[in-house]
């Protein structure tokens, strides 16, 4: 039996495709990106979130783990030694204000299937599916291919997430059963790319020319993050990639956001970007005029929206 590992299931998302659409979150990213906004996809493995301003010291967690990974302080309160945790998810399952939280749990297609097909009336109603995002749904290619299976069987629409970094042999059949990709591309220049996501970009590169030859419709994005990518040199140069790619009609500019810092903070894990600011709109927009003035001419178009919607 074909299971996945998933650490998050989002309802009700405009944001993520056409139309309203259920997100299902993988776990486990080939990619470490500094300004990562779900962190606690990066890992494979269970991760347990922790948040003292929930916790009301009833001592539950402490009582009930297994390896003293709790214990209490000299005032009384609950202390989390993650070292010495094994994410077994037992002071999760047991903690009545989700205080604690264990990221990562392993579905088999029939249950996540039953808890995608829930929301099928908003889907049928609204023009929308589900998106698998992440993490990285390609790093599960077995099980992302059984599951976009039977969405297909229900006529549900699927669309995936992904920056690409995946074993194109394996996830090649995955595609038959995808109506819609969001590809990242995040830096074009390789040195700089492995410097602040952990991986050089030339397989992404070629997967991001192997898919579009497959026919998938394809809208490709680029997280802006000031000081990092934000050049026009790069915003150019991903234009330019993107041009004779036919299935690539969209290139949408993404900017930089400070909304997921805090799970940082209750992974115990520090934010190593701290001091960059969020680019301006005026500068968000004149990147998009920078790589329309190569792909205008073309058909193509680059957008950037102030409310990350989805551009028709």
């Amino acid at each position: 039996m074909k299971t996945g590992r998933i650490f998050n299931i989002q309802k009700c998302s405009i944001r993520d495709g056409r139309g309203m659409r259920t997100s299902v979150f993988f776990k486990g990213c080939g990619l470490h990106c500094l300004w990562c906004a779900n962190p606690e996809g990066i890992s494979f493995e269970p991760e347990i979130t922790l948040n003292p301003q929930n916790c009301i010291a009833c001592n539950g967690c402490m009582r009930n783990c297994p390896t003293g990974a709790s214990r209490l302080d000299e005032n009384g309160v609950p202390v989390y030694q993650r070292d010495q945790c094994t994410s077994c998810g037992r002071c999760a399952d047991l903690c009545p204000t989700e205080a604690r939280k264990l990221n990562g749990q392993d579905y088999t297609v029939e249950q996540l299937f039953k808890r995608i097909y829930q929301d099928r009336f908003y889907f049928q109603h609204s023009g929308g599916g589900v998106t698998f995002t992440g993490g990285e749904a390609l790093m599960q290619p077995e099980f992302l291919l059984a599951i976009s299976k039977k969405c297909r069987e229900y006529g549900v629409n699927v669309a995936i997430e992904t920056c690409g970094c995946g074993d194109y042999e394996k996830f090649a059949p995955c595609l038959d059963y995808i109506d819609f990709i969001y590809f990242d591309l995040k830096h074009m220049d390789s040195e700089q790319h492995q410097k602040w996501t952990g991986q050089r970009n030339e397989r992404i590169l070629e997967n991001l020319r192997r898919i579009s030859q497959h026919g998938n419709e394809i809208i490709v994005r680029t997280p802006v993050i000031p000081g990092i990518n934000d050049s026009e040199e790069n915003i150019r140069e991903t234009a330019r990639f993107i041009l004779p790619l036919a299935a690539v009609q969209k290139y949408e500019l993404l900017a930089y956001h400070k909304l997921g810092v805090n799970k940082y903070k209750l992974l115990g894990k520090p934010y190593l970007l701290e001091e960059i600011q969020e680019p301006t709109a005026e500068h968000m927009f004149h990147l998009v005029d920078v790589a329309n003035e190569v792909l205008a001419p073309a058909g193509k178009k680059c957008f950037y929206n102030l409310n990350n919607d989805y551009d028709e």
